[in-house]
């Protein structure tokens, strides 16, 4: 079996600006906004434009290979090109979301929230609300959605309990406090997005006549979805551009994922990290494995472990599903190489820009030229030889030509009658075929002709048959469309005048005309009425606080279902 290795790492970006510009930049890079690069480089500072110039800073793809990038989208996979510089950059903001609130403010509303869920839990503790009024708390303590403020303050007045209106407020407190942090981070540092990278280094050889590019991609989308199916990946790219042109290896995968959980509406991404390792490790070794925290608060060392055992499941899994059954295994470097002077080196270098590294595009390309370079002078060396050996030819073909002058004439003359009378003899034979072929197509042409054409009439004549009985079938199914439409209104029209009265009698609550739209509802409220629809309007009185004519309509719902058992 062929042996390989492959690099696979992920970038956390944060909310914060330093999270936010780190980000930017990356997606700039994976997503080729050339705008966004030159504007990045018109700002190069003083020591950058001396170190460097401008054009090295542009080498980071060959723009001639764009067409080979590549971008997974809901149609599929689909070369990058196919989008605009608009498109993209619409793509970027979308990932990088608007900015949220800023820290002071959060911290404020956290507090608040905090002060007021401990004061509401110790008035329900020591019993300052009625049974009511305990369940109306633990179901806004316990709610994760945004949470209609008047609603609930019209809810607890309507409840008798002492200092009803410190008990509303402080509840109104927590409610606004509640809602403004409803779907933000914990903190600015919170994970936004996540970058993951998985190339196989050229050295490997691995080229796309062996694993495709589209294989990769797969690959990367079947781990993500596996391991991370609650975070949504928001992009994920395929590069083939920064490789020389008569290459055919360096393809390289950029995914980003949220950092929001959809299912718990958590920013919580570090945290799925540690429960995916300390699964991997606990289906690895079972209850001897060395579990991490899932408190999300790591060392350096514990934190270097989360990412070396990714690592780990990264390679297992691109193992099973892509590299085995292609007779190819990847393995991480043996121990003495890991710890080499140039391992060292190369994770230095893996925090710097791409265009800052030693080892990138722009430095592949001199390399390149050094050794074509080397090559060239070799050949002039050669050709310097050679010109000495022809030298001393011509001189003997000098001597040589003098005693031949006169059959070359001769030769000359033959040649050329030669010539003549071949280019007479093609020329006759071209008419000929020329003219066998273009009668061939004319007959060719004119019975394809003769076969579409007959194939269009039976198309017309099936189309017509077709749209007639489209038009038949659509006026049946008006027709009865209509008669449902004045069904409905007749059944609904009962419902429809008592929701009108119920509307009315609270309108007049508590004033002269609100008995005589009780009983309007009442002598509606009749056993023509399905039972459902009676539950129905006994519910919808009790949200409006009526108790009155809760009691009435529960009556007589008492009245119209024991006159149904007799």
């Amino acid at each position: 079996m062929r042996l390989t290795t492959l690099f696979f790492a992920f970038v956390n970006y944060a909310f914060n600006d330093k999270g936010r510009r780190a980000g930017k930049a990356t997606l700039c890079h994976s997503l080729r906004l050339t705008e966004e690069m030159a504007l990045k480089q018109k700002y190069l500072t003083k020591s950058q434009e001396l170190m460097r110039s401008k054009n090295e800073i542009e080498i980071e793809w060959d723009s001639s290979l764009s067409h080979t990038n590549l971008i997974d989208t809901s149609e599929g996979i689909v070369p990058l090109n196919n989008f605009s510089q608009e498109q993209r950059e619409q793509m970027m903001f979308e990932i990088l979301q608007p900015e949220t609130m800023k820290s002071a403010d959060a911290r404020k509303f956290g507090q608040d929230k905090a002060r007021s869920k401990n004061k509401l839990k110790e008035w329900v503790k020591a019993g300052h609300f009625c049974k009511k009024g305990i369940e109306l708390v633990d179901e806004i303590l316990s709610s994760d959605s945004l949470i209609n403020v008047h609603h609930v303050a019209y809810r607890l007045n309507l409840l008798d309990m002492k200092r009803k209106t410190q008990r509303v407020e402080q509840l109104v407190n927590y409610i606004k406090a509640h809602n403004a942090l409803l779907d933000k981070p914990n903190s600015l540092n919170s994970v936004n997005f996540e970058e993951l990278l998985f190339k196989i280094p050229i050295n490997n050889e691995i080229g796309t006549d062996i694993l495709s590019n589209e294989e990769m991609m797969h690959a990367m989308k079947s781990f993500l979805q596996r391991y991370y199916s609650d975070y949504p990946i928001k992009l994920m790219v395929l590069h083939h551009d920064e490789r020389l042109p008569g290459e055919i290896t360096g393809g390289h995968v950029h995914a980003f994922i949220s950092g929001k959980n959809v299912l718990t509406h958590q920013y919580d991404l570090r945290l799925a990290h540690i429960r995916n390792v300390n699964a991997f490790l606990f289906e690895r070794k079972g209850v001897d494995a060395e579990l991490l925290s899932e408190k999300g608060r790591l060392n350096r060392e514990r934190a270097g472990d989360v990412a070396h055992h990714m690592q780990e499941m990264f390679y297992e899994f691109v193992n099973e599903h892509l590299f085995h059954p292609k007779n190819i295994n990847a393995a991480f470097h043996p121990e003495s190489v890991r710890k080499s002077e140039k391992r060292k080196q190369m994770r230095k270098e893996a925090k710097l820009a791409k265009r800052d590294r030693p080892f990138n595009y722009h430095t592949r390309l001199l390399e390149d030229v050094d050794s074509l370079e080397i090559k060239a002078k070799k050949l002039d060396d050669k050709i310097s030889q050679r010109e000495k050996v022809v030298d001393d030819l011509e001189s003997k073909a000098a001597y040589l030509s003098e005693n031949c002058e006169t059959l070359i004439i001769k030769r000359d003359a033959l040649e050329q009658q030669c010539v003549k009378q071949e280019a007479a003899f093609q020329q006759n034979q071209r008419r000929h075929s020329k003219k066998i072929r273009l009668e061939q197509e004319v007959d060719e042409r004119l019975s394809t002709k003769r076969k579409e054409e007959k194939k269009l009439d039976e198309s017309i004549l099936l189309k017509q048959q077709q749209h007639t009985e489209l038009d038949s079938a659509i006026a049946e199914k008006q027709s009865i469309l209509d008669r449902l439409s004045i069904m409905t209104t007749q059944a609904l029209y009962p419902i429809r005048k008592m929701l009108e009265h119920m509307n009315n009698r609270l309108i007049l609550k508590g004033r002269a005309g609100a008995a005589e739209f009780m009983q309007h509802i009442i002598k509606a409220f009749s056993a023509d009425l399905p039972t459902e629809l009676r539950k129905t309007l006994i519910k919808i009185t009790n949200n409006t606080g009526d108790t009155e004519l809760e009691n009435a309509l529960t009556r007589k719902d008492s009245q119209i279902n024991d006159s149904f058992d007799m």
